[in-house]
């Protein structure tokens, strides 16, 4: 479910931004390499609820079987972190996230040669069509914002998506206005949303008419006993109280009970 590494070998710093996620070649225990992009605890305003948020979120959409590298726990440790060199500010930005981490953070498998970043009006290909409401729906469903024109988080080789970086979702206590996605107002797409607002594929999705059908019935496999798998696959430094996990697969839990509402709210919303 997620299978635990260790990080031995630091590649390069992955895109921009704080949380420095950075490409790392990990071992697991019985010997075999995978090569990981790692997110470090200490990059992540959240810490580690960020990673807890990540990892719920990857296994979520595993088995809703949507698009996500497959997840793994790595463990850092100080010799690991030695080894990154300081060649510049990114890198020096990676070795103090990596050196703030020491213990279990949150890693997803490289993308394979060919995909590439979903970059601002490409035109999505009609098969894809199904998987992209498909992804709208999670994300919408999950109180994902981090999928935007401006930050896609996701990307394609033309015949497949990759989506990634789900920290943020999940984040719905205190949001002004915030309802769930299955009562009424609780999914709205107000049209000049910004494009650090906007859903990356909003635009070609909206007025038509997805058939949410296979995704609503997946939802079936998040039984209760699939949940507390979740949790159990989480290591203990991460769950602490058990306050966060808790609310996240309450609501889980919850959006599973009522999806049909859910799917009738967004197929309105995107008419």
């Amino acid at each position: 479910m997620l299978t635990p590494v260790t990080a031995t070998t630091f590649h390069r710093p992955m895109g921009v931004g704080k949380t420095a996620p950075s490409l790392v070649t990990c071992v697991s225990a019985d010997g075999s390499e995978v090569e990981l992009v790692v997110k470090f605890a200490g990059g992540c305003e959240a810490g580690i609820g960020a990673l807890l948020r990540e990892a719920v979120a990857a296994l979520m959409a595993a088995d809703l079987d949507l698009p996500v590298p497959e997840p793994f726990l790595v463990k850092v440790e100080a010799d690991f972190v030695a080894t990154i060199p300081e060649s510049n500010e990114r890198y020096r930005l990676a070795k103090r996230n990596a050196a703030a981490s020491c213990g279990w953070n949150f890693g997803s498998k490289k993308l394979p040669a060919g995909f590439s970043t979903i970059l601002k009006g490409r035109t999505i290909p009609q098969a894809l069509m199904p998987m992209a409401a498909e992804i709208l729906a999670f994300d919408t469903f999950t109180a994902n914002p981090d999928r935007t024109v401006e930050n896609p988080n996701c990307q394609s080789n033309g015949r497949e998506f990759g989506i990634f970086d789900h920290e943020l979702a999940f984040r719905t206590e205190g949001v002004l206005f915030w309802k769930p996605p299955w009562e009424k107002g609780g999914i709205n797409f107000p049209k000049g949303q910004p494009d650090r607002s906007r859903h990356v594929f909003l635009d070609e999705l909206r007025g038509s008419e997805p058939d949410f059908r296979r995704f609503g019935g997946a939802f079936d496999v998040l039984t209760d006993a699939r949940l507390n798998e979740y949790r159990s696959a989480l290591p203990n430094e991460w769950i602490d109280d058990g306050g966060d996990i808790g609310r996240i697969l309450e609501y889980v839990r919850a959006l599973k009970q009522n999806v049909d509402l859910a799917i009738t709210n967004l197929s309105e919303a995107l008419r």
